[in-house]
């Protein structure tokens, strides 16, 4: 199911009966990996930018009367974007290194 949420960022949504979970992707395009936040929920983080790309929630069926703490969540979100992204600076002397590796003056 697609849906449009604030600051008009689209997402897909799925849930997946069989296996009980619940999938939100935003649609950034972005590769992603997944890391654990606990034991409910798996936050998914773009390769490049190292931001939130979506999220699922484990155990869906079991989970509709629990409640997590969002202060929480958004620091620890805040953490892993701050300790997995490359400074703007470094990723500039990144691109030019490699431009002079791959091309002649």
């Amino acid at each position: 199911m697609k849906r449009g949420m604030k600051g008009n960022i689209e997402f897909n949504e799925y849930y997946d009966e069989e296996s009980d979970i619940y999938y939100v992707t935003f649609k950034t395009g972005e590769p992603s990996h997944v890391i654990e936040l606990n034991d409910i929920l798996l936050l998914e983080v773009g390769m490049f930018s190292a931001l939130p790309t979506g999220f699922r929630i484990l155990n869906y069926s079991k989970q509709k009367g629990i409640s997590f703490n969002i202060k929480e969540i958004r620091k620890e979100v805040g953490n892993i974007t701050k300790e997995r992204s490359i400074p703007p600076s470094n990723r500039a002397d990144q691109f030019e290194a490699a431009l002079k590796e791959l091309l002649p003056s």
